[in-house]
């Protein structure tokens, strides 16, 4: 359910609901509840032969690459095609950086496939390939000198960038549609396939081939080559369902099928119970890529085109096709976003995902925290991880709010039609007419000392409905009664929403809590949490003899770092903390060792590099370091422990040591403007560390290759869990 103040909404418009579940004959959520809309569509879906269970991997599977070509950085124009059709919102910088490489050639490229393959990358991001930066790729295009006598490749994509939208083509250019097909048509081998060349037919060309008459199969003689084109590809096509070793082969099959409304899965295509579909699934790897051949590791190339194949047959179930971008524009892109699942007693769910909308949020953090979702006819959510709503005797239900720039939205739609931006906050909960959520959480002071009282103010808001505007109104006040715990301590707020915290908390980094769990009865309060940082008084701090050398945006880091011992001095005499310093690789293996609560091995293990002596301080770090993959060598065998340490190594050590999860580095992506400078072992790393706040960049530069001094690595200490 959805709404903060059921009680009065009910009694009014009770008898309209009975109505229109009477006349709709279906199930009608309440105003304001957490419904799931049902997608609708104009379009007749297509009959697909494919089992329920191997239709749900495709969608598994198209989720599971996407989000790991985004976790790795989009790296070709395919990738960013693939990406946009399967719904994901491709990072505008890949869009710009497209303009800039046309801006660079000044719009000249030797090949053809190369203005096809640009065109239909700028047409799949929103762009207008007849201006990028100025030049017309299209006229490029139909009026290019090099199409006839090279590769079959030529005229089939320059059909397809020229099919791909409403584009305006002269009837004296060099090549129009029908000039292409007559070159495409020309060329097919008596047997029904293609080849790039002359030769023998192949499932590759034969298939993209098909791919290209697709958008004309209405003409007879399109549509004859079409289907002899389809019918090579079944024979051609071995026992094992696939085309020898390749899983591209297969790939370009179903795209190329799909595009001309053929089911790949069906039975012409089915090869000892091993569909081309089935037979591609079967070439996916546990990472979310795909390999080229069975038993190797994800291959950028099979990936991509893997993806293209199974968003085409995605495509084919609704009439579309991979590369026609003239239909409406997709609405809900599937973007990162953080989902929180609050039980009445406690979380159950936390996690970041790539959704369009709060329904496909859920969906996915559900299945990824192993939670039974209820989802009656798929018009509304009613249990999630067993509990039901009603549980407690009244409108109790699931409800749901979104966090975005700071401020809560309560959506007056059902979650399914709740369209999501970039780094929103989902929070699903379970409550009743009196739960609220927490709108403000004020720490005072706003610096605390160690062994200092905090005074915690919470406010709650709740949605009141408006009988005169037929709206719910925010209604903001203090949240008297609830629960706040930092430290292992709690308070409970009084009548002004104040807390006190008394005898404060030694220096550290908390996490503040406010619930407020009532028995066998709905929350006061959802689960809200909020950071805190105890660091010392000005009077206690450490007198560092070189102070003054320390950068004032590190000042505060420096300290907090020393008072929780991640970081000493590097003197025996005078405190000398030496922020200028650059830190070295075993020096930084051993902070992130303190900061995730790991110990050095013994003296006595076995060593990991040649260049790590017995003896020396850092043996046993950088053991351990090694052992629990936060680290890697320079070489096989050697460390390199004196050997300074990158921004962007940096970067790649703290997402090892603290395992973190890269799905929502598609938002950082493009937001440095030498993002070109960093290293591709980094870049998903360095995308993760500054999405999540722990790095940052200056004057809108990453600078990869820098150096980190110690002030560097104090500053990034401090912001880590």
């Amino acid at each position: 359910m959805k709404n903060h103040s059921l009680s009065s909404r009910f009694i009014r418009l009770g008898l309209a609901v009975i109505m229109l579940f009477a006349l709709l004959g279906a199930a009608v959520a309440p105003a304001g509840q957490a419904a799931a809309a049902q997608a609708g569509g104009t379009s007749a879906p297509a009959v697909s032969a494919l089992p329920a269970s191997e239709a749900a991997s495709v969608t598994a599977a198209v989720y599971a690459t996407a989000e790991f070509m985004l976790k790795n950085g989009v790296q070709s124009d395919w990738q960013a095609i693939g990406l946009a059709q399967a719904g994901y919102k491709v990072p505008a910088s890949y869009l710009k950086a497209l303009e800039g490489k046309v801006s660079e050639a000044k719009g000249v490229f030797a090949r053809a496939t190369d203005y096809a393959r640009i065109t239909l990358a700028v047409k799949a991001l929103g762009g207008d390939p007849a201006n990028v930066a100025g030049y017309n790729l299209i006229e490029k295009l139909y009026n290019h000198d090099a199409i006839t006598g090279q590769t079959l490749n030529n005229p089939v994509y320059a059909l397809l960038a020229l099919d791909s939208g409403s584009y305006t083509i002269p009837a004296n250019a060099k090549w129009t549609p029908s000039k292409l097909l007559a070159e495409i048509l020309a060329k097919q081998n008596p047997d029904g396939g293609f080849t790039l060349t002359t030769g023998a037919s192949d499932p590759d060309m034969t298939a993209m081939t098909l791919n290209a008459l697709a958008g004309h199969k209405q003409e007879a003689a399109v549509n004859t080559a079409g289907q002899r084109a389809a019918a090579w590809l079944a024979k051609a096509q071995d026992k094992n369902g696939g085309y020898g070793d390749s899983s591209e082969s297969v790939a370009q099959a179903i795209i190329g099928l799909s595009a001309f409304g053929i089911d790949p899965a069906g039975a012409e295509y089915t090869k000892g119970q091993i569909n081309l579909v089935s037979k591609l699934l079967s070439f996916s790897a546990a990472d979310g890529g795909f390999v080229h051949t069975a038993g190797g590791s994800s291959n950028p190339l099979s990936t991509e085109q893997a993806l293209e194949a199974l968003v085409a047959y995605k495509l084919f179930g609704t009439g579309a096709k991979l590369f026609d971008f003239s239909g409406t524009p997709v609405k809900n892109h599937q973007v990162s976003v953080s989902v929180t699942v609050e039980g009445p007693n406690g979380a159950l769910a936390e996690g970041s995902v790539y959704a369009g909308n709060v329904l496909n949020a859920l969906e996915k953090t559900a299945a990824a925290k192993r939670l039974a979702l209820v989802n009656e006819a798929g018009n509304y959510v009613t249990g999630i991880g067993g509990v039901i709503a009603g549980t407690f005797g009244g409108y109790d239900g699931w409800m749901y709010v979104v966090a975005r720039g700071g401020a809560w939205i309560y959506p007056s739609v059902g979650m399914g039609d709740f369209a999501l931006e970039e780094n929103d906050r989902i929070v699903v909960y379970y409550g009743g007419d009196n739960t609220q959520v927490v709108d403000a959480v004020t720490v005072t002071p706003a610096q605390p000392q160690p062994g200092q009282d905090l005074k915690v103010q919470v406010n709650q808001k709740q949605w009141v409905w408006n009988e005169a505007t037929f709206t719910s109104d925010p209604v903001t006040s203090p949240a008297a009664g609830v629960q706040v715990t930092i430290g292992g301590k709690t308070a409970v707020t009084d009548a002004a929403g104040v807390a006190v915290v008394a005898g404060g908390l030694p220096a550290n980094k908390y996490t503040l809590t406010v619930t407020g769990y009532l028995k066998d009865k709905t929350p006061a309060i959802v689960r809200h949490t909020v950071p805190v940082t105890v660091a010392s008084a000005a009077a206690d701090r450490p007198a560092f003899a070189d102070v003054k050398s320390i950068s004032p945006w590190a000042l505060e880091s420096v300290y907090t770092a020393y008072d929780r011992k991640l970081m000493n001095g590097v003197s025996e005499g005078s405190l000398v903390f030496a922020p200028k310093k650059n830190i070295t690789r075993a020096e930084f293996a051993a902070l992130l060792l303190r900061l995730t609560g790991n110990e050095p091995s013994a003296a006595a293990s076995a060593g990991a590099f040649s260049d790590v002596k017995a003896g020396t301080w850092y043996y046993g770090t950088v053991n351990r370091a090694k052992e629990l993959g936060i680290i890697s060598g320079v070489t096989a065998k050697t460390f390199k422990p004196d050997g300074l340490v990158t921004r962007q190594d940096m970067a790649v050590m703290i997402v090892r040591a603290y395992k973190l999860d890269a799905a929502s580095t598609g938002a950082g992506a493009g937001k440095f403007s030498d993002e070109d400078k960093i290293s591709d072992y980094a870049l998903s790393a360095v995308r993760t560390v500054t999405g999540l706040g722990y790095m940052s960049g200056t004057g809108g530069a990453f600078e990869p290759s820098a150096v980190v001094t110690r002030e560097m690595a104090a500053a990034v200490a401090v912001r880590l869990p």
